[in-house]
């Protein structure tokens, strides 16, 4: 009796695939032209090397489920490709546009919005639903919840804009060729013919995937077999959300189903007790541990970069040890996330990696160039020279390179803006090629869009017809993968055009103008990446690795949030809607909420890590790239429930910034010197080597007059003051908020206490609060016209909101804070050139210059302190002289020249620190100026040997930096102990 459906179940590597290819290989001897059906594109490629090693070439068919709907459209007579991709895109937005969607409508237009509706529109489509069914099922919602009726009349709107669109089209989107198709095959079975059906690889299917299995065994009565990892009557977590699935299979299978067993013999002996225990215990809860872990590799890199360059490091190893290419894979979630740096790190290690994914065509040179095309011939929005010079750079179009650089070249230097300008000069420079291609184009353009796609389509083709650049009797050579990409690409770009101009001719409103359609070919997604195979490693997701059998698999990025990842909800229709909907009208719509995400991340873990024979590598990383910490995957703490309890002492790290390796990770002699290097504790070698240009050396030496603030930052660190004050590299971006409020905040006090000390000489006093509140409004009225704090209008007034409560808060402090001496001079400007005053020597062969805040006097006039202001920050006596805070020291010996008073005090006085805006510095006991406590008093001798080794320690850093010794100081570089400013120049190890 023959079965028209066998199911075979069972976990991981309990033999299902030897099942699916030996009913396969028999029906193929048989002569009976099987199917076999697989996940992923991949999986089609590696099978079919398969079954050819079983000698079964012509009489087997390898393909994806698209491929089989595909043939089962044929064969039901179901005419016509479905539209897909960016055709089908902008059918849909049209069909958007033209409903009258209510308070949906600006929804509608927003960015992401035609792709979550046509997700939506798949589902509805592979249920079979009409328009009218789902209006009735929105209809009862609405009335079931009358907040949600406009919404719910809007979505059913939607859909039938859109299914009379397709109609009107004569085209039918993939989901309803494929429910046509089984329909057909309904109506009429025979159409199918006798071809078995295998499926193998698939952990789930989807509704319509088990719609076509029924048509395909009970209606068709074609044998198939199909395997799903599944136990059934165990309540095992790693197959939560897969009873559904199973029960519907079995229903089919009416009783053909074959429950295999678990099964050791898959794994590689030496693995073969941890790898079966993990399959076997992961996630349930009493399950033993494993006796040991040889076979599992535990890696932890210090950021996501030292993750995969360990991964790269063991995968090498393998290589080395004779572990062929294909045997190895490398599974990371969304690999197109950080396909730059997996392929940055691999090449490195000298691993040659496949990993296909997908891009922006705009990202592409071909794309480039099309959109260069487009954009130059038409006069686009932005359009410019840099559009014809992308154009001229697409693969193969110009054969001498060199020409194209010598137009740009020109175009930079002579500053040409325009198409026109810069085709001139093109044709000027080539008379014998002409750009006739943008007339061409911009005539077509006019004509409209069907002519406009036709036209770029044949620009494309003669592209392709064309191929790569060769030069004249050069032998013939197969394309280079970069060459292979190009052509791949500009065939998708053609294939796209091509369906957009055969449904404009239906309907024009289709194709955008050009600027429109600009921004739509730029966005299409394009395949990039070499192929699997010649030796390469395949990196991929691990949903494309579940039908896949591997040697050594290394599974990356477990970090929480990216494995399991989290629930993402229906854009449209949530849980909680799809629930009231689904109520309401027995629609059945499926639910993505976070059970249903929770079960089928734990078994895509599952499936993942029962992938290996031999090597299970679990690799994460510790802190992000900014060095915040981040949790690992929770899916860890399963595995190590499962693994010997002193596993984790066995957990291979590597350090952030970590260089070289040693051991039997290390393939070179430069790999083992980094390695060591790192190892010399005490032994730092010098980061950067000190200036020996004798011309600088020169200059240092001859310069007269030096600021006390860059003396300042060379005690910091030198590298930083090599950086700030002698390259003095331009700043592209906005001076910071903070320096901007310190400028006004300078202002503004000069203002406040000029006039204090013109209206009335003293010091600020309870009395004269009020008025120097007033002075401060006043002040900010004046001077912040002149300051901008930030370039967003927002910020800037948040920001002098802020300045002005500062000042508001100081003063009110100064006025409580019992100064005694009066604020004399302000902003006392010395050694400049417009300054009123001279350079001040403060050490044998040290002049200084700088701007002095503030000068406050005593009664007399004969005694003065020195006042620097400060935004958050205030430095009490005791930290001068370590932390290198020598300003207001220096300064004390200037004011002391130029003023002929004595001084005897210095201080620091924040002015962005309301909740303690007291002043620290130094000040002489007998001085009594009532700005410090206790804490800042110092004896006449002991005040006095502070001013002097400040000086002193001035004098050195001017002998240090006119000997050119650059150092980094790491601790003290940034500002608050926020490590070293320039770890690209310095390459200190902070």
């Amino acid at each position: 009796m023959v079965v028209p459906l066998q199911l075979v179940t069972g976990p991981a590597n309990a033999g299902k695939a030897a099942v699916v290819l030996d009913a396969f290989a028999a029906w193929a001897q048989a002569g009976r032209a099987p199917l076999l059906v697989v996940p992923t594109v991949a999986d089609v490629a590696r099978y079919r090397r398969e079954l050819a090693e079983r000698g079964l070439v012509y009489d087997a068919t390898v393909l994806r489920f698209d491929g089989l709907l595909g043939l089962a459209a044929q064969r039901a007579g179901v005419r016509g490709e479905p539209v897909r991709g960016l055709a089908r895109e902008r059918v849909a937005a049209l069909a958007l546009r033209r409903a009258d969607l209510g308070e949906l409508a600006p929804l509608a237009a927003a960015p992401g919005f035609v792709r979550a509706f046509l997700g939506l529109c798949d589902e509805l489509g592979e249920r079979g639903l009409t328009p009218q069914r789902v209006h009735v099922a929105f209809d009862a919602w609405a009335r079931e919840e009358p907040g949600r009726a406009a919404y719910a009349g809007a979505l059913a709107t939607a859909y039938g804009s859109y299914r009379r669109l397709l109609e009107r089209l004569g085209r039918r989107d993939p989901a309803l060729q494929a429910a046509a198709t089984l329909d057909a095959l309904r109506t009429d079975p025979h159409r199918w013919g006798a071809t078995p059906v295998a499926l193998y690889g698939f952990d789930d299917l989807t509704a319509l995937q088990l719609d076509a299995v029924d048509a395909l065994a009970v209606r068709c009565g074609a044998e198939l077999v199909v395997s799903l990892p599944y136990e059934a009557g165990a309540a095992r977590a790693a197959f939560d959300g897969r009873h559904a699935t199973a029960a519907r299979l079995a229903e089919i299978a009416a009783g053909a189903t074959l429950a295999l067993p678990a099964n050791a013999g898959y794994y590689a002996d030496g693995a073969r007790t941890v790898l079966h225990r993990l399959e076997r215990g992961l996630f349930e809860p009493d399950a033993a541990r494993a006796g040991t872990d040889s076979g599992v590799l535990l890696l932890r890199g210090g950021g996501a970069r030292e993750e995969l360059e360990l991964v790269a490091a063991h995968v090498r190893l393998l290589l080395a040890r004779g572990v062929p290419a294909d045997e190895v894979a490398v599974a990371v979630r969304r690999p197109e996330a950080v396909a730059a740096l997996v392929e940055r790190v691999f090449a490195a290690a000298g691993v040659p990696v496949s990993l296909q994914r997908e891009v922006p065509a705009g990202h592409t040179a071909p794309g480039r160039g099309l959109l260069g095309l487009l954009r130059a011939a038409t006069g686009g929005a932005g359009a410019s020279s840099e559009d014809l010079v992308a154009w001229l750079r697409t693969p193969g179009f110009v054969t001498s390179v060199a020409l194209v650089d010598r137009l740009e070249a020109e175009i930079r230097r002579d500053g040409l803006r325009e198409v026109a300008a810069a085709r001139a000069r093109w044709e000027a420079l080539t008379p014998t090629f002409p750009l006739t291609e943008l007339d061409a184009v911009a005539a077509a353009a006019q004509e409209g869009g069907e002519a406009l796609c036709r036209r770029l389509v044949r620009t494309l083709d003669r592209q392709r017809a064309a191929g790569p650049p060769r030069q004249a009797g050069a032998p013939w050579a197969p394309p280079t993968a970069t060459e292979t990409l190009d052509a791949r690409v500009t065939a998708q770009l053609a294939a796209a055009l091509e369906d957009l101009a055969t449904l404009a001719a239906e309907d024009p409103e289709l194709v955008p103008d050009a600027d429109g359609l600009a921004a739509l070919l730029a966005a299409v997604g394009v395949r990039v990446g070499d192929p699997p195979g010649d030796g390469r490693v395949v990196v991929a997701d691990p949903l494309q690795l579940r039908a896949r059998r591997v040697r050594a698999l290394f599974l990356c990025d477990l970090q929480e949030g990216s494995f399991p990842a989290a629930a993402r909800p229906d854009a449209l229709l949530g849980d909680a809607e799809r629930r009231a909907l689904n109520a309401a009208s027995g629609l059945g719509l499926r639910l993505t909420g976070p059970q249903d995400a929770a079960g089928r991340e734990r078994h895509l873990f599952y499936a993942a890590v029962s992938r290996p024979e031999a090597l299970l590598a679990l690799s994460w990383h510790a802190a992000d790239d900014r060095g915040n910490p981040v949790v690992p995957s929770p899916f860890l703490d399963d595995v190590l429930d499962l693994l010997p309890a002193d596993a984790p002492t066995r957990i291979v790290t590597r350090a952030l910034g970590a260089a070289g390796f040693d051991g039997a990770l290390a393939t070179t002699d430069r790999e083992r010197a980094l390695a060591a290097a790192g190892r010399r504790v005490g032994e730092t070698p010098a980061p950067i080597p000190p200036l020996r240009d004798p011309g600088v050396l020169a200059e240092l030496a001859g310069r007269e007059v030096w600021s006390a603030s860059s003396l300042e930052t060379w005690l910091a660190c030198p590298v930083r003051w090599f950086v700030d004050r002698l390259l003095q590299p331009a700043d592209l971006l906005p001076e910071p908020e903070p320096l901007g409020r310190g400028r006004l905040a300078h202002a503004v006090l000069e203002h406040v206490f000029t006039a204090l000390r013109d209206a009335r000489p003293g010091p600020l006093t309870p009395a004269r609060r009020e008025e120097a509140r007033r002075l401060v409004h006043e002040a900010l009225e004046v001077e912040g016209a002149r300051h901008r704090l930030s370039v967003d209008p927002q910020r800037d007034r948040i920001a002098r909101r802020r300045v002005e409560a500062d000042l508001l808060a100081l003063v009110d402090h100064l006025a409580d804070a019992g100064w005694r001496y009066r604020p004399a001079h302000f902003e006392l400007g010395f050694g400049g050139r417009e300054d009123p005053w001279p350079a001040v020597e403060v050490a044998p062969g040290l002049r200084l210059s700088g701007r002095i805040d503030r000068v406050d006097v005593d009664a007399t006039g004969t005694r003065a302190m020195v006042v620097d202001y400060k935004g958050a920050t205030a430095y009490p006596a005791k930290e001068w002289l370590p932390d290198g805070r020598i300003q207001v020291a220096l300064y004390a010996r200037v004011v002391e020249q130029l003023l002929d008073v004595e001084t005897v005090a210095g201080v620091y006085q924040p002015t962005a620190r309301p909740r303690d805006a007291r002043a620290r510095g130094a000040e002489r006991d007998d001085a009594g100026t009532g700005a410090l406590r206790d804490a800042d008093l110092l004896g006449a001798d002991e005040y006095a040997a502070l001013i002097g080794e400040a000086a002193t320690l001035a004098g050195r850093a001017l002998q240090e930096i006119r000997a050119g010794r650059l150092e980094p100081r790491p601790a003290t570089c940034g500002f608050r102990g926020d490590g070293c400013q320039y770890p690209s120049i310095c390459r200190c190890e902070a």
